[in-house]
C-alpha cells in the first residue's frame, strides 16, 4: 500500500519556486559612476548623420524625455554599426530609464551589444541583462544564450548560474538544464560558497518530474548529502521511491524505511503505516510490532484507528509462532543445497535487531547461491551498521548492483555522516524478545 502524502510531497519538490531577478541595466550605469575618475572613457567617433540626430535626442531627453522616443526609434531603425550603433544603444538605455520603460532598455542593451564595442567590464552584465529580458518575455531559448554568455565571461550576480537551468527547464530541455544547475553548484563549492538548499530541492524535482533515467536518485542523493537533515532525508527517499524506473517493490521499500528510521526521518502517521505494511505484519510481525508501537509512543500514530488496532493484532498474534520457528529455520538454512531458507531466516532475525545473527545467515545465502544476491547485500550492510561496524556495512554496501546501488549509496551516505566512534541509531526492540543466539 502507498500513500499519497510522500507523492504529494515529491510534487511539493518540483514546485520549487522558479528563480526570477529584478535587475535593471540602471545598475550598470551606477556601477560604472563608482568607478575611479582616472577611468577613460573609450574613444567615440560617430558618422555625422548620427551626430546630429544624438545632439537632438539630448536636447529632447533634457527637456522632455518622453519627447525622445520617435527620435529614439528613428536612430534605431537605420542599419547602424560600430561606434553609431554603440551610442545609439546608450541613449536607449538612458531612456528606457528615464521612463522607466524596459522595452527601450531591452532595445538599448542588444543594440550596445551588437556593435561589437561594449566594454568588456560591461559585457557580462548587458549580457545578464538581455537575458533576463528574453526571459521575462518568455523567449527561453534566447534567455539561454545569453545567461550562458554571461556565465562564461564572469558574471556571478543574480542568480544567472541556476537560471541558465531555469531557462533550460521552461524548454522542457531537462537533461540540459539539471547539467547546467549541478556545474554552477560545483562552481560555487569550488568558490568556497554553499548553493541554496532550495537549489538542490529543485534539481530533485526536476528530476523526479522528467523521469530521467537515474536522475532522481542522483539529485536526492545531492540533497541529503549537502543538507542533511531528517526532513531531507525524507523527502530524498520518497522523491527516489516514486521516480524510480523500474517500480521499486515492497523489500526495497522497506530497505528504504528502514534507513528513512535510522535517519530520524519518520514524521507522519502515513510513515508508520507504510513502513508496517513493507514489513508484513506476518512476514516480519516483530519488526511490525516495534514500529507502530514506536509511532504510538511519539504521538505520530493513532493507536484508535482500525488499521493500527488490526495491524498490531495481527503482528502480536503472529510474533510467537515467529519466534518459536527460527531455530529450526536456521537449522534448515544450514542443510538447504542454496540459500533461500538462509536469506529469509537473516531478514527475519534483522527484524528482531538481531544484527549477528541475521549477518551471519546472509553470508551463508550468499556463499550457497540460488538468491537475490543484491538484496542479501543489503542486508549484511544494515546488520553491520545496526552492529556499528561501519566499515563492514560500507564494504557490503559497496558490493551491491543493479537498481538497489541506489539504496546502497543513500546507506552509504547516512553512515558516513555519522560522528566517528558514534553509537549506532538501534532501532527499539520489538514487543516480544528476539530468539535465543545460542
Amino acid at each position: 500500500m502507498r500513500f499519497l502524502s510522500h507523492f504529494s510531497m515529491a510534487v511539493a519538490l518540483a514546485a520549487v519556486g522558479s528563480l526570477t531577478v529584478t535587475a535593471l541595466p540602471q545598475e550598470a550605469s551606477a556601477a560604472k559612476k563608482k568607478k575611479g575618475k582616472k577611468d577613460k572613457a573609450p574613444k567615440i567617433k560617430l558618422s555625422k548623420e548620427v551626430q546630429a540626430q544624438v545632439g537632438a535626442i539630448q536636447a529632447a531627453m533634457a527637456d522632455d524625455p518622453a519627447t525622445a522616443k520617435p527620435l529614439v526609434d528613428t536612430l534605431l531603425a537605420q542599419p547602424l554599426t560600430g561606434d553609431d550603433q554603440f551610442v545609439a544603444g546608450q541613449l536607449a538605455i538612458q531612456l528606457g530609464t528615464a521612463l522607466k520603460d524596459t522595452s527601450y532598455q531591452e532595445k538599448g542593451i542588444k543594440a550596445s551589444l551588437a556593435s561589437g564595442k561594449t566594454s568588456a567590464e560591461q559585457a557580462p552584465q548587458f549580457n545578464f541583462f538581455a537575458g533576463n529580458f528574453a526571459y521575462s518575455a518568455g523567449r527561453y531559448a534566447e534567455a539561454t544564450q545569453s545567461f550562458q554568455t554571461a556565465y562564461d565571461l564572469g558574471y556571478r550576480k543574480n542568480n544567472v548560474g541556476a537560471l541558465i537551468a531555469e531557462a533550460y527547464f521552461k524548454q522542457n530541455m531537462f537533461q540540459q538544464g539539471l547539467t547546467a544547475l549541478d556545474r554552477t553548484m560545483a562552481d560555487m563549492n569550488t568558490a568556497g560558497t554553499k548553493a541554496p538548499q532550495d537549489w538542490y530541492r529543485r534539481g530533485a524535482g526536476v528530476a523526479m518530474k522528467s523521469k530521467l533515467p537515474g536522475a532522481a536518485g542522483t539529485w536526492t542523493y545531492k540533497l541529503v548529502e549537502a543538507y542533511p537533515n531528517g526532513e531531507n532525508w525524507r523527502a530524498a527517499l520518497s522523491v527516489y521511491r516514486d521516480a524510480a524506473t523500474p517500480k521499486i517493490d515492497d523489500q526495497q521499500n522497506l530497505e528504504l524505511m528502514r534507513l528513512m528510521r535510522k535517519a530520524g526521518a519518520m514524521e507522519s502517521e502515513r510513515d508508520y503505516f507504510e513502513y508496517a505494511d513493507a514489513a508484513g505484519p506476518r512476514k516480519l510481525p516483530g519488526e511490525v510490532v516495534s514500529i507502530l508501537e514506536e509511532g504510538i509512543a511519539k504521538g505520530a500514530v493513532r493507536p484508535g484507528t482500525s488499521y493500527t488496532k488490526e495491524t498490531l493484532a495481527l503482528a502480536r498474534r503472529s510474533v510467537g509462532a515467529d519466534r518459536a520457528g527460527l531455530p529450526i529455520s536456521e537449522r534448515d538454512a544450514g542443510r538447504s543445497a542454496n540459500g533461500k531458507i538462509a536469506l529469509s531466516t537473516a531478514d527475519a532475525y534483522l527484524s528482531y535487531s538481531n544484527y549477528r545473527k541475521a549477518a551471519e545467515l546472509y553470508q551463508t545465502a550468499m556463499a550457497k547461491g540460488g538468491i537475490d544476491t543484491a538484496r542479501a547485500q543489503i542486508g549484511l550492510g544494515i546488520s553491520r551498521a545496526g552492529e556499528g561496524d561501519w566499515q563492514g556495512a560500507k564494504d557490503a554496501f559497496a558490493s551491491v548492483s543493479g537498481q538497489r546501488k541506489s539504496i546502497a549509496n543513500f546507506w552509504t551516505l547516512w553512515i558516513d555522516q555519522q560522528k566517528l566512534g558514534a553509537t549506532p541509531e538501534v532501532a527499539p526492540a520489538a514487543a516480544v524478545a528476539p530468539a535465543s543466539e545460542s
